[in-house]
């Protein structure tokens, strides 16, 4: 039988029970802020993100709130520790500084926990994209810098990434030609690029915009064209109060009929313009035609289209901060480094070029057509010279060859000495872009960054120190070819320590195999495990384009032809070499024009006609395949066949695209 109890007694029992539990919970808080254990670990998992292959996120549960950090090693490439996380139970940790294709263990540490029963995992990264994978990389020694950040021009994206001290590929970032700047050509695009003191990265993508991103790739903001930014190109310094100075281009008209030329010619002269991220202003602070009349014969030295067919009048292509705060500036056309005042009032000096204030006593120290120019603190100059119309010096001999070059001012003699130099072994001729700067230990980070001819041969990245003794290499060749570019890197920059607050717990390991500059034995070698590679993946391609595994092919002539992704294959059965003898043509129409090139933007298409034997095409078992890689922009159809030049063609098809190249079902799917 169930008892009653009186209302006035059960609420007195309530109330009793309330205080204890009162009292209960009391303790429980005190416990817990003083003597509860730390939080540990309840559940974790890594995984690479899908939009970069060399960044890995571990995902884990604490029982509590906590902060937490990542531990990640490979024996080869070095063990790091993340940075702690804010406080909470749900963490995401992003691991950076990775190796491509390469197996990691990782521990979690939680903060004031002793760490004996870290949780533990594994995780292997991917690929790289294609165009660094096809990439072959060689690096000797190691260099002083824990990492290197460089800007690697390809086909259809233009790359910034980081090398660590063993010169790996350990982060990188795509940035895709700019919709209506694709200036093929010209190459105008990633540029200058610096890391913020908060760890973002801020580059250049010229004739078109400057650029912040979070180390994981996130847009943060953007400088673009516009009648009051200009035309942002080359180079930026970052200002002491977080704005950002940059070099524009600036387009005018002018008289130029006195020297032989239009009564209306265009050109470009430059400017500098400070940029403000947090308010959005820009203001105008420097503008060349101030100080030089562009009308008069004796401002030109070099007279050549290099952006949109319209006149390159300074073509300035660095900008830096001197220890005085005055402003360096390199004149690519001039072959002249020109110093600013810092109030932008006033031309303190100029050096080489038209005006020249001070002459070179030796003529072989002359510099031409040089690239990033600055000011050291002891006042000396530091430039790279291309070497670009370099006379060939007195009794024959080639001019044609690039190096470092430091100069000493002598105000008394109105001389310029040179006080150091640093040629290559044997000598590179990097006739554009390319970079030089002193390191903060003495040593000097050159970039040797395009060898355009002969064919196939590296852009180089080299520290060496203050007696010229190579102690670090890294050369990257890249054997696809593409009729419009070439790669190359336009700077390399040392002095940054991490990528995202990482602390580099043990080094990665560097090979002790010796290195042996341009040596031809290599080269052919990376020729032949090129060909091996791209041989297999023929193979490959033609076993299921012939057991039909693939998608059926877009159009049918004299060579089926088969697009999948991003990818054109031409495939003829039975095949022989009169078949590939003739050129085969490609145009791709775009769906919007202004993704062309601006020289073809008149034709309406882009011109990727091609030979069968230097786009590396194969004969397999009677048959002959080749491949074209397409630009990345919507393509709404593509014109391709065969023909003999100044011939009408041998075959001809048009293929309706429709849009963003997309892989097509199987016949009857």
């Amino acid at each position: 039988m169930r008892r009653m109890e009186r209302p006035e007694m059960r609420l007195m029992r309530h109330l009793r029970t309330g205080v204890a539990l009162a009292t209960l919970f009391a303790g429980s808080a005190g416990a817990a802020s003083s003597d509860a254990p730390p939080a540990r670990v309840l559940d974790h998992r890594a995984s690479i993100r899908a939009d970069n292959a060399l960044i890995a996120e571990v995902e884990v549960s604490l029982s509590r709130p906590g902060r937490v950090f990542v531990e990640y090693e490979n024996p080869q490439a070095g063990k790091f520790r993340t940075a702690l996380s804010e406080a909470g139970t749900q963490h995401v940790v992003p691991l950076v500084r990775l190796r491509a294709e390469t197996a990691y263990s990782y521990a979690i540490g939680v903060q004031d926990a002793d760490g004996a029963d870290r949780a533990r995992g594994e995780f292997r990264t991917g690929s790289l994209p294609y165009e660094l994978a096809m990439m072959h990389m060689r690096q000797a020694g190691r260099s002083s810098q824990p990492l290197i950040l460089a800007s690697h021009l390809a086909y259809f994206s233009d790359y910034i990434l980081f090398w660590d001290e063993a010169g790996e590929i350990v982060w990188y970032h795509a940035q895709k030609h700019p919709k209506g700047f694709a200036d093929l050509t010209m190459r105008g695009l990633l540029n200058a690029i610096e890391q913020k003191p908060n760890g973002n990265l801020i580059y250049m993508s010229s004739m078109c915009c400057i650029i912040e991103i979070t180390p994981l790739g996130k847009v943060v903001r953007r400088l673009v064209v516009s009648e009051e930014a200009g035309r942002p190109h080359h180079d930026f310094v970052q200002l002491e109060d977080g704005r950002i100075l940059y070099l524009s281009s600036e387009r005018t008209v002018f008289d130029d009929s006195a020297n032989g030329g239009d009564a209306k010619t265009i050109a470009t002269a430059d400017a500098m313009r400070i940029w403000d991220p947090e308010s959005g202003s820009v203001e105008l602070v420097w503008d060349s035609r101030d100080f030089w009349d562009i009308r008069s014969a004796d401002q030109w030295v070099r007279r050549e289209t290099l952006i949109e067919k319209v006149l390159s009048w300074m073509h300035i292509n660095s900008v830096s901060r001197g220890p005085r705060g005055n402003f360096i500036l390199s004149s690519r056309q001039r072959s002249q480094v020109i110093s600013v005042a810092a109030d932008f009032q006033a031309i303190e000096w100029q050096l080489g070029g038209p005006g020249s204030d001070y002459s070179f006593p030796n003529p072989n120290d002359r510099f031409y057509v040089q690239h990033q120019a600055t000011e050291l603190p002891n006042g000396n100059i530091l430039l790279f010279d291309n070497g670009l119309d370099r006379p060939a010096p007195k009794g024959g001999g080639g001019g044609q060859y690039s190096r470092a070059i430091e100069f000493r001012l002598d105000d008394e003699s109105r001389n310029a000495v040179k006080a150091w130099e640093h040629r290559a072994d044997p000598d590179i001729f990097s006739n554009r872009v390319s970079g030089v700067s002193r390191l903060d230990n003495g040593n000097t980070l050159i970039c040797f960054g395009v060898r355009k001819r002969p064919q196939h041969q590296p852009q180089t990245v080299l520290e060496v120190d203050p007696r010229g003794n190579e102690l670090f290499r890294v050369e990257t060749l890249q054997l696809d070819r593409h009729p419009h570019r070439h790669p190359m890197h336009f700077r390399a920059v040392g002095g940054v320590g991490s990528i995202m607050g990482e602390t580099m717990l043990r080094a990665p390991a560097v090979g002790a195999e010796a290195f042996v500059p341009d040596d031809q034995q290599y080269y052919e070698a990376v020729q032949q495990q090129h060909r091996k590679h791209r041989l297999n993946r023929y193979r490959s391609l033609h076993k299921s384009l012939v057991f039909g595994d693939l998608e059926a092919p877009l159009a049918r002539s004299v060579f089926d032809i088969h697009l999948s992704g991003r990818t054109l294959t031409y495939l003829k059965r039975p095949c022989d070499r009169d078949d590939t003898q003739a050129s085969f043509l490609l145009h791709i129409f775009p769906v919007d024009e202004g993704d062309l090139p601006p020289d073809y933007r008149g034709s309406g298409f882009d011109k990727l006609d091609f030979d069968f034997a230097s786009w590396s095409g194969e004969f397999l078992n009677g048959d002959c395949i080749v491949e074209r890689r397409l630009p990345d922009y919507p393509i709404d159809r593509i014109r391709t066949g065969q023909f003999v030049r100044g011939e009408e063609p041998q075959w001809q098809v048009d293929i309706p695209v429709d849009g963003t190249p997309l892989r097509r079902p199987k016949e009857g799917g």
